[in-house]
């Protein structure tokens, strides 16, 4: 049955997301996980956000893939290669790749992603943050 599964993911959303993945039951997958490919061997624990397009993909020959600590927002088009793990409540830039561990609570991006900003409250990067109006100084 999980293949059957798998195979009706592939064909409706175009993505890769096998059921051995240990996923918790709070991602949650930005249109519903369009474009994303998950490694068999992937952990994404609870609350993480999963952009359209990112993959989460292993390193042959070394075997292992990316670990999702709880929190963490992947954004659109991002690259996690490996057996790397993302700290707690982490952000990745879209269309970031990512070789290396990233520590907890930090803003990564680039190729190679780079740590841009430590110690960050994740909250303003979340799918459902309030939305604040720019004031006319800012524009």
């Amino acid at each position: 049955m999980p293949r059957v599964f798998e195979l009706a993911i592939r064909i409706f959303f175009q993505a890769s997301i096998p059921a051995r993945a240990q996923i918790a039951k709070s991602v949650f997958f930005h249109h519903s996980g369009l474009g994303v490919v998950i490694n068999g061997l992937s952990v994404i624990e609870e609350d993480c956000e999963i952009g359209v397009h990112v993959v989460l993909g292993g390193k042959a020959p070394i075997v292992g893939a990316p670990h999702l600590e709880r929190g963490v927002i992947i954004h659109a088009g991002a690259k996690l290669i490996g057996p790397i793990r993302i700290g707690a409540g982490s952000v990745v830039a879209a269309n970031a790749v990512v070789t290396r561990d990233v520590p907890p609570n930090s803003l990564v991006a680039g190729v190679p992603a780079v740590v841009k900003r430590s110690d960050i409250d994740n909250r303003m990067y979340r799918h459902d943050a309030p939305q604040i109006a720019p004031s006319e100084a800012e524009l």
